[in-house]
């Protein structure tokens, strides 16, 4: 049988033979979510075509959604969700917007448009990595999803026959060979965290037009954190410093950069701390090239990655008596980024929209000079949020009644 939904197993892996079964129960009928259009076969490669690997499935076999159905949370429409389940969260048309990874794990791509905003948000099952672009300035139109992988990750492909590889951020085959794609921060969290911190946030519904089993987890084993198993090949072996399918936050440099392990951040938090149900609280300073980057971790929301200066001053971070200070001024800062108290009062951090999400062995195996960043120094425990209230003004309506 032949499963449109996901990528297959490769023949001498048995353990990823899902096909059959959800080949009963993956229907596709017309909705309001399209797929993209997928154009003609791929010529003029900077990046040699022999490099990638045919992922065994037609073009568009993993439909790409434009445009999805969204609603408030606690609607049935969002049944499928759980509060533990993670989430891609950013801003778009003026309102917080989530997007569950299960949806992705099918979809791979969605194309989201209103007038005068684009954005292309994806998510790579088989490299755990999360991007979100702009894809305004390169001209294109909705993204699909290829029939290639390059290293085992999405090879995303336009109307007019382009190869984008998801984790290069730019064509690497066909006519727009060379333009790089925009990338635009964003946060990934559990869908608690997010909903608590957004009240007001739109969620990506079930509602797709797709008869899926977003409950399910496609691909068996894979992300278990110690599984060397990978579905294609990459170019080099497996960088043996962390766990292969650990999940990472980096900050590409080059062909290096750093990267914080989210288990290593949570783990020492919740040693150090005695494992105590509580808000852990940590700020871990590093250079990624010559720039200077904190992460900012909470053990409710995990990690986002901020550029390391304020009003054109570097900064450098601890956390002392619960509370994240810079060092310079003495300010106290929240998980948002924002200076509440001191000096630097009103600042801001900027986010760093070159950071993502991605398995350990996959960040490697694009950023193979990278760094890891190690921990030092004990952790301090707070709360980490500030109060919390509904939102005080309308709740714009387009996004859902477009």
């Amino acid at each position: 049988m032949k499963r449109t939904s996901s990528r297959p197993p490769t023949p001498t892996d048995k353990s990823f033979c899902l096909r059959g079964l959800l080949a009963l129960v993956t229907i596709q009928f017309s909705a309001c979510s399209e797929e993209a259009t997928i154009g003609p076969e791929i010529t003029d490669c900077s990046i040699p075509l022999e490099r990638f690997t045919d992922g065994g499935v037609d073009r568009s076999g993993i439909p790409a959604l434009r445009n999805p159905k969204v609603s408030l949370r606690a609607t049935p429409e969002l049944g499928y969700i759980f509060r533990s389940d993670l989430v891609i969260g950013l801003q778009f048309n003026d309102q917080p917007l989530a997007i569950p990874l299960k949806l992705l794990w099918w979809h791979e791509v969605v194309n989201f448009e209103v007038p005068g905003e684009r954005l292309t948000v994806t998510y790579s099952p088989l490299t755990g990595s999360s991007l979100v672009f702009n894809p305004a300035p390169t001209g294109v139109g909705d993204f699909g999803v290829s029939k290639y992988v390059l290293d085992t990750n999405l090879v995303m492909e336009d109307a007019e026959g382009t190869l984008w590889p998801q984790m290069i951020s730019a064509a690497s085959c066909g006519p727009k060979d060379g333009l790089s794609l925009a990338r635009v921060p964003y946060e990934q969290m559990s869908f608690a965290a997010w909903s608590a911190i957004h009240q007001d946030t739109w969620v990506v519904s079930m509602d797709t037009g797709f008869d899926y089993l977003y409950t399910l987890y496609p691909y068996g084993d894979y992300r278990e954190l110690n599984n060397t198993k990978l579905r294609y090949p990459i170019a080099s072996p497996i960088d043996q410093r962390r766990p292969p399918k650990e999940r990472v936050i980096g900050v590409p440099a080059g062909t290096g950069g750093i990267a914080f392990p989210i288990p290593l951040l949570a783990q020492r938090a919740i040693s150090d701390q005695g494992g105590g149900s509580v808000v852990f609280v940590w700020a871990a300073s590093a250079m990624a090239g010559n720039t200077p980057v904190v992460a900012f971790w909470n053990s409710m929301a995990g990690a986002v990655v901020y550029r390391s200066a304020a009003n054109g001053q570097p900064l450098t971070f601890e956390v002392v008596n619960g509370a994240r200070r810079d060092i310079e001024t003495g300010s106290r800062w929240n998980f948002a980024g924002r200076a509440v108290e001191g000096p630097l009062e009103g600042a801001q951090l900027a986010p760093m929209a070159d950071a993502y999400h991605a398995f350990w062995f996959a960040w490697a195996a694009y950023q193979p000079d990278t760094k890891v960043w190690q921990p030092s120094g004990s952790v301090s425990v707070a709360a980490d949020f500030d109060p919390l209230a509904p939102p005080t003004e309308p709740v714009d309506w387009s996004l859902a009644t477009r």
